[in-house]
């Protein structure tokens, strides 16, 4: 690959609105979940769980580890079928779809252990996971006959997302020898490569310093304005509390807690179950 390198930081974004395409629908980020509910053998992970995420908005999930939030993003995604209830997004029910069906609709998730593409650049890993819009807006014929065609059409677009992430400098480095943090920029790299209508984080934080959460609220701040919506697991408070407009808070598989972020976090019920009070 050769080219001569875009700016870095977060002043690269306005440049990427032209890879949101379809974040020009109204209301496209919006996801509702109605009365969810998955056992494992007699263990309940989730209780009749119900929540609306707002198209345009950063909304944090929080609560004690093993309260059920991964389990709640795996049904969301199609990673695991539920027992009972309904996931709606962009105007379909979405719980029984495969997982990348769903990715193909715009709902992109990361993942809480890092999974990185053994022996991949870090263009390279950006590079395939374009290649999900690509497939989801081409015939079958398309991209038997032009398998080129993503390449050419999305190089600059690829670079600009690594450039505003700040990774064009290790953009030829195998991602799996590079530091936790910048993985993770990779990993958030993949996701917006996507184009994601809805982008389910699951720690994103995890591990980082104080500065580089800073940097990282730096990213997350940027995407809605780019028309993305936000859902975000997360331990670390004060990350939450920097970035999130409103909170739902989880406890053995159900919902304790929900509304705007600085009254979830006062209330007494959630900080005696997550904060320790």
């Amino acid at each position: 690959m050769t080219d001569s390198g875009p700016s870095t930081g977060t002043t690269q974004a306005p440049r990427l609105q032209s890879v949101f395409t379809r974040s020009k629908e109204p209301g496209a980020g919006e996801l509702t979940c109605t009365g969810l509910s998955k056992s494992f053998g007699g263990v309940t992970a989730l209780k009749d769980v119900t929540l609306k995420i707002p198209a345009g908005t950063v909304t944090g999930l929080i609560g004690p580890n093993g309260a059920g939030k991964t389990t709640l993003f795996n049904t969301m995604t199609g990673f695991l079928p539920p027992d009972s209830g309904e996931v709606w997004f962009r105007g379909r029910r979405v719980e029984r779809l495969r997982p990348y069906r769903i990715a193909r609709l715009g709902m992109i998730r990361t993942f809480q252990s890092i999974r990185m593409f053994e022996g991949m650049t870090v263009y390279e890993s950006v590079r395939v996971a374009r290649y999900n819009v690509y497939a989801a807006s081409s015939g079958v014929l398309s991209r038997i006959f032009s398998p080129g065609r993503q390449t050419r059409r999305d190089q600059d677009t690829i670079r600009d997302i690594i450039g505003w992430l700040g990774l064009y400098e290790v953009r030829n480095w195998k991602c799996t020898e590079l530091p936790l943090l910048t993985q993770r920029k990779v990993e958030v790299a993949r996701a917006i490569a996507c184009e994601p209508l809805l982008l389910l984080l699951d720690e994103p934080s995890a591990g980082a310093t104080a500065s580089e959460r800073d940097e990282l609220t730096k990213v997350f701040r940027t995407l809605p304005d780019l028309g993305v919506t936000l859902l975000l697991i997360e331990h670390n408070v004060p990350f939450v509390a920097s970035l999130c407009s409103s909170v739902y808070c989880m406890n053995f598989g159900e919902i304790i807690a929900e509304g705007a972020t600085a009254e979830v976090l006062a209330s007494q019920v959630v900080q005696e179950v997550y904060l320790g009070s």
